[in-house]
């Protein structure tokens, strides 16, 4: 057992903030990000309830080009390794739903050494008019979502080549300004075929644009997580560490490696009041998801017929959004993926010792099984703190004593590194009487 003292200068005790694993991603493109919105914009409508046959205009034609568009991406960036598919599924009539329709998630796998550990990016690429159940109006959905669709497609371009650990997942879903009814059945599905979400970017309302307060911030990015989980293992002594809540912190980590200018502003709730977004239906089912947003909304340009009215325009128009912000927020979800999915699995089974009382702090956990595995290491902040801290590696075992770190005081979790230095997500450890 390795047993460390807490005020000692050991090199071990690092920041975890100015750890550099990977070479800095560029920023995403704001050229082909603009092209990808205006191209969604321009079918017109993507309402759920829109035609599905034309081949111009409506929610059918968007999600063939989406899947032809990442088709293309697989043969120039991922030597055609992309598989990519439409998964259809069948809504029946219900609210915001007046008829039986079918519905596709556009969906584009890169298959990484475990099939069965996925990262997800997504967006949804469905969009409303002032009427949910308005199929016919224009609502060319700019913001909401095509900023976040097209932000997926970028970030699917810049992890060309990757060879990834865990499977990758560009997803792009429909439905979601009915009920989420996209990322719900996609959740559901991944949860029958025995898949662990290891985590799971939505990007939904990334445009940039000046909100409704007349703010704007270019270099700010929201991103809303909760702290206690809505399924899965309980948290005790943090209302602070979900699992949720460590990818909001990794994604802040690995965001500033490749965008230092690019402030990801930490909200501690799971969503906006009043909204909802496609992270939802993968907390319900206990995994780590994380929605990305624009910090200041213009209510205006989002769920409202184009038109101008006493002197205001309304409506999610392309040339509200600010492209190269888009590109950032691209480029931060692909820093976090690409380490996440090229890293070791997440620690198992990790638990802090209460078996007595102690000034110090035993946490355990499973040994891994995994290939190039370096070690592990612990994460520690005060409880008041909302980042961590200090950070301690252990290369050796799956046990360690921190002296004079009282686990009354302190928080921590675990994370496994590979040789290379990328790191697993944090594992907050549960309370145990015994090994």
């Amino acid at each position: 057992m390795l047993s460390l003292l807490a005020l000692s200068l050991s090199p071990l005790f690092l920041n975890p903030a100015v750890l550099q694993t990977q070479e800095p991603l560029p920023a995403g493109d704001a050229g082909r990000i603009e092209a990808d919105i205006r191209h969604l914009a321009a079918f017109g409508t993507r309402n759920t309830l829109s035609s599905t046959k034309s081949k111009t205009r409506g929610i059918g034609a968007a999600r063939r080009w989406l899947k032809e568009e990442l088709e293309s991406i697989s043969m120039e960036y991922h030597d055609g390794r992309l598989e990519v598919r439409l998964q259809h599924f069948e809504i029946k009539p219900g609210r915001r739903i007046p008829k039986k329709i079918d519905l596709a998630n556009v969906v584009a796998v890169l298959p990484g050494t475990d099939p069965d550990r996925l990262v997800v990016l997504s967006g949804h690429y469905d969009s409303m008019p002032s009427s949910p159940t308005d199929g016919k109006s224009d609502a060319p959905g700019a913001n909401d979502d095509a900023s976040g669709t097209a932000a997926v497609l970028e970030a699917a371009r810049m992890l060309g080549g990757l060879r990834p650990r865990a499977t990758i997942v560009f997803l792009a879903v429909a439905g979601e300004e009915q009920g989420l009814y996209g990322s719900t059945r996609q959740a559901e599905w991944w949860k029958q075929e025995g898949k662990h979400i290891e985590a799971m970017f939505t990007m939904d309302i990334v445009g940039g644009v000046v909100g409704s307060s007349g703010k704007q911030e270019p270099h700010r990015l929201r991103v809303f997580s909760e702290g206690v989980p809505t399924a899965g293992p309980k948290v005790v002594g943090s209302d602070n560490d979900a699992p949720s809540r460590q990818l909001a912190r990794y994604l802040k980590r690995t965001a500033a490696q490749s965008l230092p200018e690019f402030e990801l502003t930490l909200i501690f709730r799971q969503d906006r009041f009043l909204r909802g977004g496609d992270h939802r239906p993968f907390n319900d089912l206990g995994w780590a998801a994380i929605r990305l947003t624009e910090p200041h909304e213009n209510y205006h340009w989002q769920h409202q017929d184009v038109r101008k009215e006493d002197g205001i325009a309304y409506g999610d128009v392309p040339d509200n959004i600010d492209f190269a912000y888009t590109g950032r927020v691209a480029t931060s979800v692909a820093s976090a993926v690409r380490e996440l999915a090229l890293a070791p699995a997440a620690p198992n089974k990790v638990r802090v010792d209460i078996s007595k009382l102690t000034p110090h702090t035993t946490l355990r956990w499973e040994p891994s099984t995994e290939k190039d595995l370096a070690g592990y290491a612990v994460l520690i902040r005060r409880t008041h703190e909302p980042l961590w801290t200090d950070r301690v590696e252990v290369l050796e075992g799956h046990e360690v004593t921190l002296e004079g770190y009282s686990k009354d005081g302190f928080l921590f979790a675990v994370e496994a590194v590979d040789k290379s230095g990328n790191r697993s997500l944090a594992v907050y450890p549960y309370p145990s009487r015994g090994n």
